[in-house]
């Protein structure tokens, strides 16, 4: 993929820039006007409308991918879906002999959707106003639990029998000790509250959880990421995300009537577990936001309702979109380090440590319920352990 902006430094040259290729090299080659810099990494070109056709008629335009601003710039009537396409094309591009995606679990079978089971279970937490994806893993633990016990009634299998039904999940499928805790909930979930009886324990032996340390960019990994995304929209909700500590589900959520300018905040409304929560609106964020809302107010794709939309019927930007185009952007930017978007929230929360900040306002601008799910970020916090000292340095 062929990335092409418009240079920070001399904004009369755009800079065009891929993977290490001669093939790719010959091209530019073609291009009058063009020059290597060492010190960006990068091609060098005139900042024209006859090198931008050029460029992408020599890469072909779904290998090219371009920066808003140039998109603005040499075709200022383009639509949103226009801009939004010209700045992440879908890679691989389509029709390419691209293998098809291994599915590693099967879909639930819909012929248990008219079950008696799934649809009194399902009824029950729509009822209990359960969230979406605990409805989703419910039902399709009910789903697994009925085609085990088949042709016997779920209703008919004893605490016994479950416990063996437990340690097949666990031998067998070799499922996680957090999906066998799914299969246990969504089992208690349905005896408890639809069949109405007393509440069970089921001591099964867990495989240990592994204790893992959340991933964290530094400082200059973020900015890379931030200069890697060609589109305006995407950058913007990246440094939201990274300026907030916001969940993806909570920024993808996020209302215009939510930002309060005057007070200088965000309201995040039914966050996770269904709870409203504040988080700060600095003035550089205010400003990013300005710029975009401007941006797109002059081609008619300004939001309506929601701060990041989808262009065609306004709503909410689906959260697969945001993450395929946000691990795109992490292989432009060269980082290596893996994770989703979600590593923006924990970096986040660890320079906010790291600038000294009380773990106890963290807690808060996360949403978190129990200040030790806050305490892992001291064990990745490098602004005490990076000072110790080595016993190798006394050699």
């Amino acid at each position: 993929m062929v990335t092409i902006r418009i240079d920070e430094k001399e904004t009369s040259l755009l800079s065009v820039s891929f993977p290490e290729d001669p093939i790719g090299n010959d091209l530019v080659g073609q291009i009058p006007g063009r020059r290597w810099s060492r010190s960006r990494r990068c091609w060098l070109v005139p900042n024209t409308r006859e090198a931008v056709v050029q460029v992408g008629k020599l890469f072909g335009k779904d290998h090219c991918r371009f920066d808003e601003a140039v998109v603005r710039l040499y075709k200022p009537t383009a639509t949103v879906p226009e801009i939004e396409r010209a700045t992440n094309p879908m890679w691989p591009p389509v029709g390419k002999g691209i293998a098809p995606k291994r599915v590693r679990y099967a879909k639930p079978l819909r012929e248990y959707d008219r079950h008696p089971v799934v649809v009194s279970l399902c009824d029950a937490l729509q009822l209990h106003q359960y969230s979406y994806k605990t409805l989703k893993n419910y039902k399709q633990a009910s789903i697994a639990l009925i085609r085990y016990a088949s042709p016997r009634s779920v209703e008919e299998l004893t605490k016994h029998q479950f416990q063996t039904y437990l340690l097949y999940l666990i031998r067998a499928k070799r499922l996680s000790s957090s999906t066998i805790n799914v299969h246990i909930n969504a089992w208690k979930f349905y005896c408890e509250k639809i069949l109405q009886r007393d509440k069970e324990f089921y001591n099964i032996e867990y495989p240990r959880t592994p204790d893992k340390l959340p991933t964290v960019y530094s400082v200059a990994e973020v900015k890379a990421i931030f200069s890697a995304t060609t589109s305006l929209k995407y950058r913007t909700l990246f440094q939201l995300v990274y300026a907030t500590g916001l969940r993806l589900n909570e920024v993808v959520h996020l209302r215009l009537s939510n930002i309060d300018r005057f007070r200088r905040l965000i309201i995040v409304r039914a966050g996770k577990g269904k709870k409203d929560r504040v988080v700060m609106l600095s003035h550089k964020l205010e400003a990013i936001l300005d710029i975009y809302l401007t941006s797109y107010k002059r081609t008619g794709g300004s939001p309506q309702l929601y701060l990041f939309e989808n262009s065609e019927n306004h709503e909410p930007i689906a959260n697969r979109t945001i993450q395929m185009v946000y691990s795109e952007t992490v292989r432009f930017a060269g980082i290596r380090k893996k994770g989703g978007i979600h590593t923006l929230r924990h970096s986040f929360a660890t320079h906010l440590l790291e600038s000294g900040l009380d773990i106890r306002y963290i807690q808060q601008l996360l949403g978190h319920t129990s200040i030790l799910t806050t305490m892992r970020y001291t064990h990745v916090s490098a602004d005490r352990i990076s000072t110790f000292k080595s016993p190798l340095d006394d050699f």
